[in-house]
């Protein structure tokens, strides 16, 4: 089982613990700035109360005592604190050796005001025999900058042996000199404790953020890549819906686009709707293929199938191939006489095209055949009885001389 280790910072890379250096550094500023403006009021107060104090004892503001001098020094140490920093910060940028100069000048003030609490007790010694002074200075230290153990210690050592080794000299009292070892030893013990505790919450914190902040960026960065391939398998499943619903060869959708087609046709009003379904035949195109090749064939193929369907308004039609030489049409909402018009306009504009094709019973070029069917549907099962219609009036073109159009004798 993994043991627990309270005041034992997370295990974490050293450019992590640079970023917790530098954040402390810049949190402990902010903390000296506001503990800085309080020590100003409260030495301010201090000083008023003890020169008017003196003035209503002795009638005069001249004389200084001890604690003057001692209100005096913290009150400029804290001022010239407050000037110290605010030189720091109004520049954007430093060097290192810049950044490294002044950690030290605000560790050594932060030094300073405890030996002067150190001092301070000292002085009360031969009055108060206290330690508050010290007491008071020293937590306030523990508690609000957060430093490593390193930092705390050294930051720790001056003050007590000043306070340590004067405290004989100015406390004549061996009982009372024992209880202040015996309490300084405890309090500075356990104000040691505090800062490790704080620092160790508070650096585990800080890891924690930026774990947190690194999965998050990792989490971010994983969504991005997660819709670039989504729009990429998009893509992709675009270009296979096309591969199975457009024929290959002519460009034009292949039986299962049509049908997708006219199913999506009938579900974009979802009422019966007038529909010309026309099969289409190329005549004698077994011929074609036999004399003129395979090759020159799948290039007619081409040719009339893109004429059918430039024919056509693509916005209520669609043209597709139905298989071989057969292809398919079907035009919503137009009545039988216009669909039969734009049959005859199919029929004539492949013989336009004038492909030579010398072996046909029929023309010296290519012409195709034509049967149409209209009527009114509004399920795919009507549709599909419209084709069997339509390919009966093919099978009546073709049987009738080819090169024509013909209608269904049974229309719906």
């Amino acid at each position: 089982m993994k043991r627990i280790r309270p005041f034992v910072s997370p295990q974490v890379s050293n450019e992590k613990k640079k970023l917790l250096k530098a954040y402390l550094f810049k949190e402990n500023i902010q903390r000296c700035k506001l503990f800085a403006k309080i020590v100003v009021l409260f030495e301010s107060i201090l000083i008023v109360l003890n020169r008017s104090s003196y003035y209503f004892s002795n009638h005069s503001l001249l004389s200084f005592d001890s604690y003057i001098c001692m209100y005096v020094t913290l009150l400029v140490l804290s001022i010239f604190m407050l000037s110290y920093i605010h030189r720091f910060e109004k520049k954007d940028t430093y060097t290192k050796r810049e950044y490294q100069m002044f950690r030290f000048g605000l560790l050594s003030m932060v030094v300073l005001f405890l030996v002067w609490g150190a001092v301070v007790t000292l002085i009360d010694q031969k009055t108060y025999g206290n330690v508050l002074a010290f007491v008071v200075n020293f937590m306030c230290v523990s508690i609000l900058f957060h430093a490593s153990n390193r930092t705390i210690l050294t930051i720790y050592s001056l003050p007590i042996l000043v306070l340590m080794i004067g405290l004989p000299f100015f406390q004549h009292s061996s009982a009372i000199l024992f209880g202040h070892y015996i309490n300084l030893t405890v309090f500075l013990f356990f104000c040691w404790l505090a800062s490790r505790m704080l620092y160790t919450s508070y650096s585990t914190n800080f890891y924690n953020e930026l774990l947190l902040k690194e999965i998050n960026e990792s989490l971010a960065q994983k969504i991005a890549e997660n819709e670039i391939m989504n729009r990429k398998l998009e893509g992709v499943n675009e270009q296979l819906k096309k591969l199975t619903l457009i024929d290959e060869l002519t460009q034009i959708p292949n039986r299962r686009g049509f049908h997708q087609y006219v199913a999506e046709m009938l579900l974009l009003k979802n009422v019966e709707r007038k529909v010309s379904v026309l099969m289409l035949d190329i005549d004698a195109f077994k011929l074609f293929n036999d004399h003129y090749g395979h090759v020159e064939g799948d290039r007619v193929l081409r040719l009339v199938a893109q004429k059918i369907k430039h024919t056509l308004d693509p916005s209520s039609s669609i043209t597709a191939r139905f298989g071989g030489e057969e292809f398919i049409v079907a035009i919503f909402d137009l009545d039988e006489l216009i669909a039969f018009k734009q049959a005859e306009s199919i029929r004539n504009a492949v013989l336009e095209l004038g492909i030579p094709h010398k072996h046909s019973p029929v023309l010296d070029h290519i012409s195709v055949s034509i049967g149409i069917v209209t009527g009114t549907v509004c399920t795919e099962n009507e549709i599909q009885e419209l084709i069997v219609q339509a390919d009966s009036a093919l099978y009546k073109a073709k049987t009738s001389g080819r090169n024509r159009v013909e209608r269904s004798l049974v229309s719906k």
